[in-house]
């Protein structure tokens, strides 16, 4: 059995969390190693706050990393520090790092299935499968504040730095919220990305992602592309609908939503294309029509309310 577990973050705030199912699980394989998680980047660290099953979460900088050189050694290595050199045992060092796994080619399943499988050592049948995410109850109760002058309420993020072929047309977020007059939709992001017209502009004015994530345990639903904030849902259990163009939902979906998929020949085609532009005109995102986006909100709406059809407001 491990004495420590040291785990270093990598990849976006998304992958970040879809790697929290996999901690919990090994935290539960080994309940006695303490567990210590360094963080790449602020928003990681943001996302794994309260969890309860990391013991000491620290930013990736030069006072830890001195002040615990063998921990140094793991990052520089991808292996157990120098100070267990000759009983490696009793430390194990994971670097959460999925990105050069190719899984739109190797596998057929959702992510935080493969995630063990890449790391080893965990479980592979995980108990519990769900993104883990924890809030404080001044957390809660500022997420309820926030959304006391609005009815309704949808959450909406329609932007992904991962890929520029996420995006659905501009002008067909707007005739969603047209098309919906009875509920407010509120439009989450950072500042520097397009504004839906019709939509509370609510872009770069939460202090930290984690206040973005907490809005969804009170909001009605959420729409938006496959996103952190999509990832963030099944923590919650939020009913939202998702749409997915080069990334395909087997893979990067949750169950507690509608996830809205083409399926055309040429996706999923994230690995392949990356940052670069389709060139087939995004006709993934294209084929996703604002009716259909429409009554799968309202199929969730209803799903969140117990009702066995969404009222029109």
């Amino acid at each position: 059995m491990p004495e420590k577990i040291i785990i270093t973050t990598r990849g976006g705030i998304g992958d970040v969390l879809l790697c929290t199912p996999a901690i919990k699980a090994l935290k539960e394989t080994h309940p006695r190693a303490r567990m210590i998680v360094y963080c790449l980047r602020k928003d990681h660290r943001q996302a794994l706050l309260g969890n309860p099953y990391i013991d000491s979460l620290r930013m990736l900088a030069p006072l830890y990393l001195i002040r615990y050189p063998y921990h140094l050694y793991c990052y520089l290595t991808n292996k157990p520090g120098f100070g267990y050199f000759f009983n490696p045992q009793k430390l194990k060092y994971y670097r959460l790092n999925f990105g050069y796994v190719p899984v739109a080619l190797l596998y057929d399943k959702s992510i935080k299935e493969i995630v063990p499988e890449i790391f080893n050592d965990i479980p592979l049948r995980m108990q519990d499968k769900r993104i883990q995410l924890f809030f404080s109850e001044r957390e809660e109760a500022q997420a309820r504040k926030r959304l006391e002058p609005y009815r309704n309420v949808i959450l909406m993020h329609i932007y992904s730095r991962s890929s520029q072929n996420h995006m659905w047309p501009q002008e067909r977020w707007e005739r969603l919220i047209q098309a919906m007059p009875g509920y407010t939709f509120i439009q989450v992001g950072n500042r520097g990305e397009p504004l839906v017209k019709g939509a509370v502009d609510w872009r770069g004015k939460m202090a930290d992602i984690r206040d973005v994530f907490c809005l969804l345990k009170y909001c009605l639903s959420f729409v938006g592309v496959d996103s952190c904030v999509a990832h963030a849902t099944n923590a919650v259990g939020m009913p939202g609908v998702v749409l997915f163009g080069d990334t395909n939902p087997v893979h990067w979906g949750h169950d507690n939503n509608i996830n809205i998929y083409k399926g055309l020949s040429c996706s999923p085609c994230h690995h392949f294309v990356e940052q670069a532009s389709c060139p087939y005109h995004h006709e993934c995102m294209e084929y996703i029509g604002v009716e259909e986006v429409k009554n799968a909100l309202c199929v969730q709406i209803a799903a969140r309310r117990g009702w066995e059809t969404a009222v029109a407001v």
